[in-house]
């Protein structure tokens, strides 16, 4: 599929794909992109809710370009990991956002740390960065820096009050309900939801927009719809956590949060809390950035890599 139609890949590029147990024995699947020379340091590379590892070629060539090795995996419930529902694998059905938390641990501490090359980075997007956090508060002086691209520190709940869906998830979870679709939420359909959508909440630039739509229609395997009620209920509570009681006053490591002031797909408001709990925090705002600065048109995309470039100039990466 090679980069999926936004940059040409050179054939030492593309990654080298692998599996990683996790505790329970589900299979994560894993990859890594490297070059030659590249001793600048590794970057673990989390991505967001429904991605998969080849979505993030383009980043992974960025980061290669400034002579980091990359390391990722698809989450347990997407991607090619093991972990769907077996009565309908479009379902993202999670009951606690640690079971993930877990994966990533193991995920770093198996296959990351025994091959990195100098210091050790975190980026992450969206879902990605909801974990990457939790993960901070877990490892708080492992990292050399963190870069949170519009981290789900809270969903977006649009006109709905999130007092009321948090009600609903968890009457919902109560009565035995937490696998069944929460409102609104179905099974992805390319004529729908796919690369030829009107408008959508995640980048301006049509090229990158059909990135993992186009691999959605060429690997079916790979598409996810919807979230549950379990899956809201888990989000909610781990939002609590990064909001109010998880312990980033501890961590040593030195954050850079990229933030999209209109997201419609995160809550963008939980940023302002969140990144001013860190001791050594810094916020980017992207006021023109749907919730994917990373892969934004060029113009937004470009002030995205010199707001990360001066911040590891900082961090003496």
């Amino acid at each position: 599929m090679g980069c999926l139609g936004v940059a040409t890949a050179s054939r030492t590029d593309r990654p080298a794909f692998d599996t990683l147990a996790a505790a329970d024995g589900t299979p994560l699947r894993t990859a890594r992109w490297s070059r030659p020379g590249a001793e600048r340091g590794s970057v673990v590379l989390l991505n967001g809710r429904t991605e998969f590892i080849e979505k993030y070629q383009e980043t992974a060539e960025a980061l290669l370009d400034r002579g980091f090795a990359v390391e990722t995996l698809d989450w347990r419930g997407q991607g090619l990991s093991g972990g769907r529902m077996d009565d309908n694998p479009h379902k993202h059905h999670l009951a606690d956002f640690g079971l993930l938390a877990d994966d990533l641990d193991r995920f770093v501490e198996r296959v990351v740390l025994p091959r990195a090359a100098g210091p050790l980075l975190l980026l992450a997007h969206s879902m990605g960065g909801m974990l990457a956090t939790l993960h901070l508060a877990r490892r708080p002086a492992l990292y050399r820096a963190a870069i949170l691209s519009a981290p789900m520190h809270d969903i977006h709940t649009g006109a709905m009050p999130r007092w009321l869906v948090r009600l609903i998830a968890g009457a919902a979870c109560r009565l035995g309900r937490a696998t069944d679709y929460a409102p609104t939420q179905r099974d992805y359909d390319p004529e729908r939801d796919g690369p030829f959508l009107p408008a959508n909440a995640i980048t301006s630039n049509r090229a990158r927009w059909r990135v993992y739509h186009d691999a959605f229609r060429d690997r079916p395997e790979l598409r996810l719809g919807g979230v549950t009620y379990g899956w809201l209920r888990a989000a909610l509570a781990a939002s609590d956590q990064v909001q109010g009681t998880l312990p980033l006053a501890a961590v040593e490591t030195p954050v850079l949060l990229l933030s999209a002031p209109g997201d419609q797909v995160v809550n963008a408001a939980a940023h302002e809390l969140v990144i001013r709990r860190f001791p050594n925090g810094t916020i980017r705002r992207y006021p023109d950035s749907r919730h994917e600065p990373l892969m934004e048109r060029d113009s937004i995309r470009d002030a995205v890599w010199a707001d990360i470039d001066a911040f590891l100039a900082r961090a003496e990466v």
